[in-house]
């Protein structure tokens, strides 16, 4: 199995300690790095999105762990260690995957690992399973798992932890990341990232107006500015 990357975002130099003892113990896990507070976790970020998991303290200096996962787009799952209870509705309303409480025992820590390892292996990345006639993968909806024909998608939103699957026939809702759809959709040139909250398939687009796209289901979607350059060139234009 691929190693979890985390990341440890604490002000407290003890808390990281124990944390990085902790995460020695699990094979599973490989820590990508130490931040003290939320600018240089994106300031980390911004250098490496490869990162599954982040141990995120709440009650820092001018921004909380909390602010920070309204304030940044698509973030990596969420494990919040704190020392305050009273944030816990806020967290899980987030779709934290874990909320730990100070101090954290070596066995508490243990059983939200393994909560990790269960939704990011088999509830928030795509299933990978290649049929060998086309480009055919499965999501995992609820308790079921669902065959997706990237031919038939029109387009995918993501919404915090969660993605929409919009396709000619079906919406499948799954638990998941816009970077897992990057990773696991890339080889296809025809889905292309437009914004930061959406794909869509290329061959779906009725018309373009003013860097907004029109999509045969009359979706309408903006062409994020960042996002321009690469639409316009994988579109053929005469």
């Amino acid at each position: 199995m691929e190693k979890i990357r985390c990341l440890i975002v604490d002000d407290e130099k003890l808390a990281q300690e124990v944390l990085i003892h902790h995460i020695s113990k699990f094979d599973v896990l490989k820590l990508e790095g130490v931040c003290n507070n939320v600018f240089e976790l994106i300031a980390f970020l911004n250098r490496n999105r490869n990162i599954d998991l982040i141990f995120l303290d709440i009650k820092m200096p001018e921004i909380s762990g909390t602010d920070f996962v309204t304030m940044f787009n698509d973030p990596p799952a969420i494990i919040y260690t704190t020392a305050y209870d009273q944030y816990a509705a806020e967290a899980f309303g987030q779709n934290a995957t874990d909320y730990l409480l100070k101090p954290i025992s070596l066995d508490r820590f243990s059983k939200s690992v393994r909560k990790a390892t269960r939704i990011l292996r088999s509830e928030e990345k795509l299933i990978s399973a290649k049929d060998e006639n086309n480009d055919c993968f499965y999501v995992k909806s609820d308790k079921r798992l669902v065959k997706i024909d990237p031919r038939e998608l029109i387009y995918i939103e993501g919404m915090g932890n969660y993605l929409c699957l919009y396709t000619d026939a079906d919406k499948v809702m799954i638990h998941g990341t816009l970077s897992s759809v990057e990773e696991n959709l890339k080889h296809l040139a025809y889905i292309c990232r437009v914004h930061k909250s959406f794909f869509v398939n290329l061959n779906k687009i009725s018309y373009l107006e003013q860097h907004v796209i029109s999509l045969i289901n009359k979706k309408n979607i903006p062409v994020g500015l960042s996002y321009r350059d690469q639409v316009y060139e994988k579109l053929k234009i005469l």
